[in-house]
Formats: C-alpha cells, sequence, structure tokens
C-alpha cells in the first residue's frame, strides 16, 4: 500500500465524503465517483478513522474478487456479502433452467443479525440489486450504519424482471440520502486517454485516438481480436478481452473457443469437462487454460489453508490431476476443483459437480469484468450484439484498464452504443 493518506491531503469533495463516512447520525451514507476519483483512498482513510475511535466494521463487495482487490487496496479482509450474511448453498440445480430446486438464503436475518459489527463498508455497491440489498439491512444489529460507495455510470446489477426497471439501491441510497458524487480524477495521468474516453462516451461522444487507447473500425472483429492478442498477453490474468454478450459470433462462447485455439498448443493433453445440460458444446482444457469460475463455492477447499471459490474468479490450469482434479492457480491461491464431490444440504447428502460451472475466459461479458481492473483490455462490439449495446456497457468495460484499451469495433455499433444512454431491460 502507499503512504497514509490524512483527511488534509484530500479534495474538497473528498473529505466530505469522509465526514459522512464518519458521522455517526447519519445511518446509511452512498459515495459514487467515476473510476480514479478516491474511493479506494477514502474508503482506506475511514476504515483506519474508525477502527481508531473503537469501532469495529465489517469490509465487503458483491463478488469475490472485488473483494480481493478491496484487501490489496485498503489492508483490510473483506468478505463477500453472501459470506457475510452466510447464505445457504443452493440445492441441486434444474438441468433445464440453470436455476436452484430450492431457495438459497441468508442465515443472518431479522432474528439473527450480524454479530460484533457496527459498520458494513461496501465497495463497488452499484453491482448489488434490490434482494440482496434488502437481505443485508435485514441483518443489521441496532445502530449499525452503511457506508456503500462505486461508480453509478457502471451497469446496472442483474434484476428480477419485475425489479429491473426500478431504480438501483445504489442509485437509490444516493438519491435518498443525500449521497456525495466525486468528480474530480486523481488516478493515472490528467493526459490519460483511458480515463479522457471515458468520460466523452457518458456524455455520448465518440472516443478519440490516444497512446493508450487504440481504435479499430473493422467489419471483421475476430481478425482483429486474433490479430491484438500478438500485442500482449491475454492468456494471462493481467489483461482481458471483454465482449457485452455469451452469445453471438463475438459472444463469449465462441470467441473463447477460438482464441483457445489460437493460443494453446492444439497437441497439449486436454480434458472433457462435465457440462450442464443447458450447455449446448463440450468444453476441452488443459494446462495453461485461463478459466472463470461462474457460481460461488464457499467450502471449496485451496491449498493455501482457505476455502472458498467464487463466481467471477479467473485463474489459469496449471495441473490436471490423476483423477482429473483441475487445479487452478486464481492469483492469490491454488485450488482444486474436483469432478464431483459431496456436499450436505438439510441434512440431506448430495453430490455435486464444480467443474461445471468452469468455462474459458479469454473473453468475459462486461458484467463477469464489472468490479475487475486489469493492465490492458481489448473491448470488442459488433451488431451481432446489438441488444447488449449502450454507454454504460462501454463505460464499464473501458475503465476495467489501467494502462492500455484497444477497441475493436463497427461505425454502426459504435453509433448504437453512444446513442442508447441505458441498457435494455430484459430481467433475469
Amino acid at each position: 500500500m502507499s503512504d497514509p493518506i490524512t483527511i488534509e491531503r484530500l479534495d474538497a469533495q473528498q473529505r466530505l465524503a469522509v465526514e459522512k463516512m464518519l458521522d455517526q447520525s447519519q445511518r446509511i451514507v452512498g459515495i459514487t465517483g467515476p473510476a480514479g476519483s478516491g474511493k479506494t483512498t477514502i474508503m482506506r482513510l475511514a476504515i483506519d478513522s474508525l477502527r481508531n475511535a473503537g469501532y469495529s466494521p465489517a469490509v465487503a463487495a458483491p463478488t469475490g474478487k472485488a473483494a480481493r482487490r478491496v484487501k490489496e487496496a485498503t489492508g483490510s479482509d473483506a468478505k463477500t456479502l453472501h459470506a457475510l450474511l452466510k447464505y445457504t448453498r443452493p440445492t441441486e440445480i434444474d438441468e433445464k433452467t440453470g436455476k436452484p430446486y430450492g431457495d438459497t438464503f441468508p442465515r443472518h436475518d431479522r432474528e439473527h443479525p450480524l454479530e460484533d459489527i457496527d459498520h458494513v463498508i461496501c465497495d463497488e455497491y452499484a453491482m448489488v440489486n434490490h434482494e440482496l440489498h434488502r437481505n443485508l439491512i435485514d441483518a443489521f444489529p441496532p445502530g449499525c450504519r452503511l457506508i456503500c460507495l462505486g461508480d453509478n455510470s457502471q451497469l446496472p446489477p442483474i434484476e428480477r424482471a419485475a425489479l429491473a426497471s426500478k431504480p438501483s439501491p445504489f442509485t437509490d441510497v444516493l438519491t435518498r440520502f443525500n449521497g456525495v458524487t466525486l468528480e474530480r480524477v486523481h488516478r493515472q495521468a490528467a493526459d490519460s486517454g483511458i480515463l479522457f474516453n471515458a468520460q466523452r462516451v457518458l456524455k455520448g461522444l465518440a472516443p478519440q485516438q490516444r497512446d493508450d487507447f487504440v481504435m479499430t473500425i473493422t467489419d471483421k472483429p475476430i481478425d482483429a481480436v486474433i490479430d491484438a492478442v500478438g500485442h500482449a498477453d491475454f492468456a494471462s490474468l493481467d489483461n482481458q478481452i471483454i465482449t457485452p454478450i455469451n452469445r453471438s459470433w463475438i459472444g463469449t462462447v465462441k470467441l473463447n473457443q477460438t482464441l483457445q485455439n489460437v493460443l494453446m498448443d492444439s497437441n497439449r493433453p486436454t480434458i472433457n469437462l462435465p457440462r450442464n445440460k443447458w450447455d449446448k458444446q463440450q468444453l476441452r482444457i488443459g494446462v495453461g487454460d485461463k478459466v472463470i469460475m461462474t457460481k460461488n463455492w464457499y467450502d471449496m477447499p485451496c491449498e493455501d489453508g482457505s476455502s472458498g471459490v467464487f463466481n467471477g474468479e479467473t485463474g489459469i490450469v496449471t495441473e490436471i490431476s490423476d483423477v482429473e482434479e483441475v487445479v487452478v492457480d486464481f492469483g492469490d491461491r491454488v485450488c482444486r476443483i474436483p469432478p464431483a464431490m459431496q456436499t450436505v444440504y438439510q441434512n440431506n447428502v448430495m453430490v455435486v459437480y464444480p467443474q461445471r460451472d468452469l468455462y474459458l475466459a479469454y473473453v468475459v461479458t462486461t458484467h463477469k469484468a464489472q468490479g475487475s481492473e486489469y493492465k490492458n483490455v481489448i473491448y470488442v462490439l459488433n451488431k451481432s450484439a446489438a441488444a447488449a449495446l449502450n454507454r454504460r456497457n462501454m463505460y464499464t468495460a473501458l475503465t476495467r484498464a489501467r494502462d492500455h484499451v484497444r477497441f475493436i469495433t463497427d461505425m454502426g455499433s459504435l453509433s448504437m452504443s453512444l446513442t442508447r444512454k441505458e441498457p435494455m431491460v430484459f430481467g433475469e
């Protein structure tokens, strides 16, 4: 971490935000701001100040990957909201719908509130949907405060259809409780093309070419992506290709298979992973493949003694064991994903299949990338993904990059993305 930050070194908006975060009379506080506006800095300062004053804040984020980023940035242990609330594991999955047969629910609720905490400080709150927000508030002990931070210009959370058209919980907090908007960008140089173009996108203006922001206008996006991956190692966790959609010819399913063939040795040993019945294609993986977990597995043991592999975490396959365990290096720990394992749910012993939830991750959707940060990003658009094109998707994808963006699109898709301010509402 960098040197300690004092409130005197903050700008006026940041100081106001910290004052609200420390003001015990304000039960709910919302802080929003674009990438680089100092949200992590003020969160670290608030956490340290509260602890020095004798309080016991819990630090959280919606996803495991975002929680690890918070821990790295603040030095404070952070949990996912689901882990904080001790959600139960889903029961067996309906093979036709992909939904659990039984409900998963938080063990902490009004009758069993959270213990030994007086604040919940949650980053990336723009990703929190109504159900999770309600469950969190219900689990608060008397006097507990909620401090939520995020970027309200990013994609809204995935909601059930009945709630998808309503303002997100984060938007509601910012509006109802006089939230603070951080406007000044501090992170990276003032001439950052990434941040400059991210702000242009929010205004409906086309991005401009910069040294750290390269646009390729083409009607052959697959060829452009294959060419672009030669400029950086996109088989590593540091770099990521992002697309707005799973299906279509630029979707994650087809593009991941293409890039696996381009980036990996076709003669290496591979195995077929077990698939869910709704997966129409087999998936073969081997050592070196980049993969993503798409479900929370809280009890999955890891080699450092920790437990848990979470939805959205990406890693590199380092070994296929003799019993076909897939050994994955997630960057901060190594975990063995078995083809099947036993678990107990509501006093019933069940067999579950965690490898079914592993997929290739050379390309991920913007929703899966949300809450993550990468050195280099390739963002690819095409008119075949028309329903998913909008400013928020573009802004969210572009601001995942620290150092460099290569934006691959055609003029029609670029125009459609800039014209449509909000995502189309489909719900879950």
